[in-house]
């Protein structure tokens, strides 16, 4: 099976050493470089299936490169996700504006960083799998849940949700839902971790909609997302 192609840019080795590091069990092909312009010759060259980007850059920061990525014939369609510090409101718009598929927030988390990969290039997570079902879930930026639509798929880690509501990538989200056969919802705190435009889907197979990332799971919910998983799997 043919390895899919990453490109992790940034002028910070440290980055670039924990990133090789954090995706270095997922029989992915890796490249690096340094700054927006040089990600931009080996983009032609190798023509990655992701790039995972840092804003900060000398030359040519994340931003512009990433402009420069999404308005390229040839580029245009390999998904960009950029770092941007967590809690900078001015950073995430900068990421957005650019045309970014997802943001991660650094300092991240390891499985942060596999989710996005896995997201993106279709990795299948052998550890947490993902069932399809129809669950009715409440939800709503911040701390409110006056929305709702319905689940299209599930798994421990989070949601994919049939909507036409376009929410910001990193938008937290307030969420309850019933798992079926469980006496007591689920509600919990989460975020957009990506969104699948109705007129620019990233995934074609997909309806428009918004992949959720759960973020403060109880153990007792992850328990009983998990025997949900197993009795839908038939294991």
């Amino acid at each position: 099976m043919k390895r899919k192609k990453v490109l992790l840019v940034d002028d910070v080795r440290l980055f670039l050493e924990m990133a090789k590091s954090f995706l270095s069990r997922e029989n992915l092909q890796l490249t690096v470089s340094a700054n927006g312009c040089e990600a931009l010759k080996v983009m032609r060259a190798v023509r990655p299936d992701l790039v995972i980007m840092d804003l900060h850059m000398p030359e040519m920061d994340g931003a512009a490169a990433c402009r420069e990525i999404k308005t390229d014939p040839l580029l245009g369609n390999v998904p960009v996700v950029l770092l941007a510090g967590r809690g900078r409101a001015d950073e995430e718009q900068r990421c957005r504006a650019a045309g970014c598929d997802a943001l991660l927030h650094k300092p991240f988390r390891r499985n942060d960083l596999l989710a996005v990969a896995r997201r993106f290039l279709a990795i299948t997570d052998r550890v947490t799998p993902r069932v399809e079902t129809r669950m009715l879930v409440r939800y709503g930026p911040g701390k409110t849940r006056r929305l709702h639509d319905y689940t299209l798929n599930l798994s421990v880690g989070g949601l994919f949700l049939e909507t036409e509501q376009v929410l910001p990538v990193a938008s937290p989200l307030s969420l309850e839902f019933l798992v079926p056969g469980a006496a007591e919802p689920v509600v919990c705190q989460g975020q957009v971790a990506w969104v699948n435009a109705a007129g620019s889907r990233i995934k074609r197979n997909l309806p428009a909609g918004l992949g959720v990332q759960f973020s403060d799971l109880s153990s007792g919910d992850q328990n009983q997302l998990r025997e949900f998983i197993r009795r839908e799997c038939g294991a």
